[in-house]
């Protein structure tokens, strides 16, 4: 299986998340505008829960992503399905449509020049404009599905910080969800060494330990986490 069909089915797994998914978009909804840029849209899963911007330019690498897309929004004249390699300088063409948010979602880590895609970022965006970033965590966690799914490594707060502000962004607000998520990617990706997440335990975390883990990270942000979620701003024109 190629890595675009892994892509594919990955997202499709991930569809069927419908907690987590409400929980990590709840995270990062605040700082999002009304036209918006999602970097990796992949089949859509968190463009359905922008549908109510004025513009979502979906893009992504992958054509058959670009080809769900186009078909499952072509009744929605305000979202934009686009082909886009994030690495690729004619990102900062998009500047066009007068962005005021860049939203990436485990995208940045499939990215071998990660420094580069974010300068490309930056420079897409209107001044005051916020790029709303989540990336896997930590490095200890890089196993076997990471690699069938092109990851390049996996982020802790000091490097992706020193990264967005060598790009040019203002650090506004950097944190870590998902702690008890950690224990289950380890045990599949470092212990047993699966290649794929399963659907099976997807949908068991889903349904039984998102809400309260949600719920507990309400009252107590944790140190660490599965998932790192930074925000920055462009506080000046490029």
């Amino acid at each position: 299986m190629n890595e675009e069909n892994i892509t594919v089915s990955d997202l499709e797994i991930m569809a069927q998340a419908h907690n987590y998914r409400s929980w990590m978009f709840r995270q990062i909804a605040p700082f999002i505008g009304r036209r918006i840029l999602e970097i990796g849209a992949g089949i859509g899963n968190f463009t359905n829960l922008m549908l109510d911007r004025d513009l979502v330019v979906a893009a992504d690498v992958y054509p058959p992503c670009v080809e769900y897309l186009e078909k499952r929004f072509a009744d929605k004249p305000h979202v934009l399905p686009r082909r886009l390699d994030v690495a690729d300088p004619a990102t900062t063409a998009l500047g066009k449509y007068d962005l005021d948010t860049v939203v990436c979602l485990n995208v940045l880590e499939h990215v071998e020049d990660d420094i580069g895609a974010l300068s490309h970022m930056f420079a897409v965006l209107r001044s005051g404009g916020s790029l709303v970033l989540l990336v896997p965590a930590f490095e200890f966690l890089f196993g076997t599905v990471d690699s069938s799914l092109g990851h390049h490594r996996r982020y802790t707060k000091p490097p992706l910080v020193q990264k967005m502000r060598q790009s040019g962004f203002a650090i506004e607000k950097v944190f870590y969800m998902n702690l008890i998520g950690i224990a289950g990617w380890f045990l599949n990706n470092r212990v047993f060494k699966r290649t794929e997440e399963s659907p099976k335990q997807i949908a068991l975390f889903d349904r039984l330990i998102a809400p309260v883990a949600e719920r507990a990270e309400k009252l107590f942000q944790p140190p660490i986490g599965l998932s790192l979620i930074a925000v920055g701003r462009k506080t000046t024109v490029s």
